[in-house]
C-alpha cells in the first residue's frame, strides 16, 4: 500500500450535538465541511478509517473533464445544447479544482502537462478522432491527433491517439491531506476511526447519528461516503455500486527508460471502458500504472502480478522491473452513470462519481453544502432529489468481474501490423 500523507485525527471524545454531521472524510466530505464551517456552522466529519484514506487518496491522480459518457454520446442522446451545457459544467468543475490548488497554495505536486489517450484498435482510433473533433468544434477544447503515438508514448500497443493539451496531474494523497487541513483550518472537526453505524431522523427534524463511540445529534446531515457506502446507510447503499480500481508502482526506473517511454511526462490511458492508465510519479522515478478495474476485491499478489503482466505487454522493457507498491481505491457508480448531489428524506448527499471524483468530489461536496445553506448557485445537471435505485445484480460485488470481463472482451485490442 502507498504511504499516505493523510493524518489520523482520532480524538476520543464526541460532542453531544453539532449543526452538521458529515459522514465521510474524503474529498467530498472535507470540501462540504469547509464550506459549512466558513458559513459559521459547527461541523463534525466522521470517518470509519483515516480521513482521506479511501479513493480520495488512492486514485490515478489524473485531473480532467471526463464522464462515463462521451460528448458525442450525450449529443446523440440529449441534443447538442444539453451536451454543451453538461460539458460546460465539467469545464467549471475542472477550473475550480485547479484554481483551488493554485490560489490556496496546496502542496500536492500539481502538473499541467496534458494527457495522451491511445486507441487499441483502428475502430477505437476512428471513434476517438470523431469524439475529439466534436469536442474541438463545439467546446473549443485544444488537442492534436497522434497518428504515430510512439512520439508520445514508447509502446507499439496503440493504433493512434490524441494529445489533450489542458489536463493536469497531482499526488492524490497530498491533495486529500491538504483538503483535510483546509477544512480544519476553517473550524471543522474531523474524527477518524469513528464509523457511523446508522442514523434516524427524529420528529423535530434533527438527526440522531449513531457511531461506534457514541451518538451525536445534528440539525443536518451530509452523506459523502461514495464507494464505501454500505448497509449502515441503507437509504443510500442500494443507490450505488462499489468498484475497486487496482494500481501498482514500479521500483525506481533508469532515467533513459523514462525518457524513451514517456518523454513528456503526461498522463496516459486508452479509450476502452476497462482501460489501462498511467503516469510517471511526481518525483520522475517510477511508473504508476492502473487497470483491471472491478476484477479484484483486494490487492493480492495474484492481482498485482496480473496487472504487472498487462504493464509488461505495453512496455516489454519493464519485464525485469519489480513493484514497490500495490493498492486499490474503492470507487462507485450510480445507476445512470452520472455523479449526483441533492437531498433525500432530509439527508443531503454527494455520491456516485463514476471515476471522475478527483475534480468532481470537492465540487459536489461544496454544492451539497451550499444546498444545505440555501445558497446553491443556480442550476446544475448533477443536482437530483434522490438517486435512482441500482439494480440488484449491479450491486453484487461478486458479479462485477463478470461484467468487467465482458467489457474487456468487447474492447479487446487489435494486434498492430509487424
Amino acid at each position: 500500500m502507498p504511504r499516505l500523507a493523510v493524518a489520523t485525527r482520532d480524538d476520543a471524545s464526541l460532542p453531544a450535538s453539532v449543526d452538521v454531521v458529515v459522514v465521510g472524510g474524503g474529498l467530498t466530505g472535507t470540501s462540504a465541511a469547509h464550506e459549512l464551517a466558513i458559513a459559521g456552522r459547527s461541523v463534525l466529519v466522521l470517518d470509519a478509517a483515516a480521513a482521506g484514506s479511501g479513493a480520495s487518496s488512492r486514485n490515478a491522480g489524473m485531473v480532467g473533464r471526463y464522464l462515463k459518457y462521451s460528448f458525442g454520446e450525450l449529443m446523440e442522446a440529449r441534443g447538442l445544447d444539453t451536451a454543451k451545457s453538461i460539458f460546460g459544467e465539467m469545464q467549471r468543475v475542472y477550473e475550480e479544482c485547479i484554481a483551488r490548488i493554485r490560489d490556496e497554495g496546496m502542496d500536492c505536486a500539481l502538473r499541467m502537462q496534458g494527457r495522451v489517450v491511445g486507441a487499441v484498435s483502428p475502430a477505437h482510433r476512428e471513434r476517438l478522432y470523431r469524439e475529439w473533433d466534436l469536442r474541438g468544434r463545439h467546446l473549443g477544447e485544444a488537442f492534436r491527433r497522434l497518428d504515430e503515438p510512439r512520439s508520445e508514448i514508447g509502446s507499439r500497443y496503440y493504433h493512434g491517439g490524441v494529445h489533450i493539451i489542458d489536463n493536469a496531474a497531482l499526488q492524490p494523497a497530498l491533495y486529500a491531506d491538504a483538503m483535510c487541513r483546509r477544512a480544519e483550518a476553517a473550524g471543522a472537526t474531523i474524527r477518524s476511526g469513528c464509523a457511523v453505524t446508522g442514523y434516524v431522523r427524529e420528529r423535530h427534524g434533527r438527526f440522531r447519528v449513531t457511531t461506534e463511540h457514541g451518538n451525536v445529534v445534528a440539525r443536518d446531515l451530509i452523506v459523502a461516503t461514495n464507494g464505501l457506502t454500505d448497509a449502515r446507510l441503507p437509504a443510500f447503499a442500494n443507490r450505488i455500486a462499489p468498484i475497486n480500481a487496482l494500481m501498482i508502482a514500479t521500483e525506481e526506473l533508469p532515467g533513459d527508460v523514462i525518457a524513451s517511454h514517456w518523454p513528456q511526462l503526461r498522463t496516459y490511458h486508452d479509450n476502452r471502458r476497462n482501460s489501462n492508465y498511467m503516469q510517471v510519479s511526481p518525483d520522475g522515478r517510477r511508473l504508476v500504472f492502473g487497470g483491471r478495474t472491478g476484477l479484484h476485491r483486494s490487492p493480492t499478489p495474484q492481482a498485482a502480478e496480473a496487472l504487472r503482466e498487462e504493464m509488461i505487454a505495453l512496455f516489454p522493457a519493464l519485464r525485469e522491473v519489480g513493484l514497490s507498491h500495490v493498492w486499490t481505491g474503492r470507487c462507485a457508480v450510480s445507476a445512470d452513470m452520472f455523479p449526483h448531489y441533492g437531498v433525500s428524506d432530509g439527508a443531503h448527499f454527494a455520491l456516485g462519481y463514476c471515476f471522475s471524483g478527483l475534480a468532481m468530489a470537492p465540487y459536489l461536496g461544496r454544492r451539497a453544502a451550499r444546498l444545505l445553506l440555501d445558497r446553491d448557485e443556480g442550476d446544475s445537471f448533477f443536482r437530483h432529489g434522490a438517486l435512482r435505485p441500482m439494480p440488484w445484480l449491479a450491486r453484487q460485488e461478486a458479479l462485477m468481474p463478470v461484467i468487467m470481463r465482458y467489457y474487456r472482451w468487447r474492447d479487446r485490442p487489435a494486434p498492430l501490423a509487424a
